[in-house]
């Protein structure tokens, strides 16, 4: 591990009033392993319950890495760690910690802590952390808030939690159109430190709080300290409204490098900024959501201890893949008798369904990503389609090929054989087809395209792909080639 100083902290920079500790970075190279050896440093601490220690040690890291550190704890051992900390460093752990571990913290704590800790914490993240309360505890800690922070964040509990006005903080400086840079470099000075952090333009709005334009801080300090800010501001900044949905927002900030963005109502009057880093837990969030979906599980178990509670937020996907795989098992039973006719029809199922779902998830994990990163516009869907079609035709005449060949080294059928070929080829068509098509068209109906990823399309294409095999394979024996050798 590395040692740091931990400059600057404070108000007053290294002299500051911060009393925390120098911080211990850990070591970069092998975070893992430093991660461990404090986690289980802390463990045992929380069982001598020697609070002290536990304090100190937590003291050392930065607030990121003991964020990192208490993750992994159960929901006791977190609230053990989390009870000891000054409120700067736990506003920011609690921001990364799961609602189970929240909840408890917040069972030890009187609502004036908690309060508190509210205040000290970004609004937008404040805001967020109390929509995962019940409404009544809710309305007891913005009770006992200061006045400006309850305003603040009871104004962000209004927005939808995945809208701009959701991600939003309030923590923006914006002057008046007609007010000289001077004033405005008066009014940064008086701000407090912390609400400065992350700021990177003085916003400019008119008599009626509409956004007008904005001042790059660097513009600021290089300006005339007498010029008006409508003389040197950038005109018609790039901004978003309250009720767009994070997901467009973040595509926005990603294909503008956008380091902070305007958020304003229908009247075109700003009312939050957001930054970069909220983009950052936008993706993550989302990227969870996606993937959770693609596997048929909850969002929720992230993190859960639970087997049971596991296995319940995963039984509805899995016994809804069950009733789907019945229609399998009809396709079969209709065919009954060409497979009790030829059973070696049978060994070769597995492997026309393993390959219908593998395209099948192959093309559709590529239409969602697409989607989601905005690299696929409805606009060009046809070129993307055709693309997709002609790489599963290389990919179909391929695989049947090279099945054409082994099945008749295996069998020494080779009207079995060609069934198998063109059955594949026909299977990996339709498959891409099916893959392709469904997130496209559930996106244009408004779904979440990431759960065509799931059951339904590996059900879909084993009911096709058997379809296909079986009924050609019927049609191979009804001209009496069964048993050729």
């Amino acid at each position: 591990m590395t040692e740091r100083e931990h400059e600057g902290r404070g108000p007053g920079g290294p002299e500051g009033t911060d009393e925390r500790p120098d911080e211990r970075v850990l070591d970069p190279t092998n975070l893992d392993a430093a991660r461990h050896e404090v986690r289980q440093r802390l463990l045992s601490l929380v069982e001598q319950r020697d609070d002290q220690g536990v304090r100190d040690l937590a003291l050392s890291l930065s607030p990121g890495d003991l964020a990192e550190v208490v993750r992994p704890l159960d929901v006791d051992d977190t609230a053990a760690v989390l009870r000891n900390l000054p409120p700067d460093p736990l506003a920011y752990v609690l921001g990364e910690i799961d609602n189970r571990s929240l909840s408890a913290l917040f069972d030890l704590l009187d609502l004036d802590a908690i309060a508190d800790l509210i205040e000290e914490m970004p609004s937008d993240e404040g805001a967020d952390l109390l929509g995962e309360l019940d409404s009544r505890k809710v309305q007891e800690i913005l009770a006992a808030m200061d006045e400006e922070e309850r305003a603040e964040v009871s104004d962000l509990l209004r927005y939808p939690p995945e809208s701009a006005g959701g991600i939003m903080d309030k923590e923006f400086v914006s002057c008046h159109e007609d007010q000289t840079c001077g004033e405005a470099v008066a009014l940064l000075r008086a701000k407090d430190e912390d609400d400065l952090e992350t700021t990177h333009f003085v916003f400019v709005v008119d008599d009626r709080g509409r956004l007008v334009g904005r001042l790059p801080l660097i513009h600021l300090l290089l300006a005339d300290r007498d010029a008006p800010l409508r003389t040197v501001m950038e005109v018609d900044p790039l901004y978003v409204e309250v009720d767009l949905d994070q997901e467009e927002v973040a595509g926005f900030f990603m294909t503008h490098d956008l380091i902070s963005l305007p958020v304003v109502d229908h009247q075109l009057r700003m009312v939050g900024r957001i930054t970069a880093d909220d983009i950052m837990d936008v993706l993550e969030e989302e990227a969870t959501e996606d993937i959770s979906r693609l596997a048929g599980v909850s969002v929720a178990e992230f993190g859960e201890q639970s087997a049971v509670r596991v296995a319940r937020t995963r039984l509805p996907w899995l016994l809804g893949a069950l009733l789907g795989q019945f229609g399998a098992v009809l396709v079969m039973r209709h065919f009954e008798q060409s497979l009790q006719t030829m059973v070696t029809l049978a060994f070769y199922i597995p492997v026309i369904m393993a390959l219908a779902g593998n395209v099948g998830i192959q093309t559709s994990s590529v239409v969602v990503r697409g989607l989601a990163t905005g690299e696929l516009a409805l606009f060009h869907v046809g070129r993307h389609v055709l693309r997709e079609m002609a790489t599963s035709l290389v990919i179909g005449l391929a695989v049947a090929v090279s099945l054409v060949g082994v099945s008749f080294l295996v069998n020494g059928n080779v009207y079995l054989s060609v069934v198998l070929g063109v059955s594949m080829l026909l299977v990996v068509l339709m498959a891409s087809m099916v893959g392709t098509c469904t997130p496209l068209l559930l996106h244009r109906l408004g779904a979440d395209p990431a759960v065509a990823t799931g059951p339904f399309i590996t059900t879909s294409n084993d009911l096709f792909g058997l379809a296909i095999y079986l009924g050609l394979a019927t049609l191979m024996l009804s001209l009496g080639h069964g048993g050729a050798p």
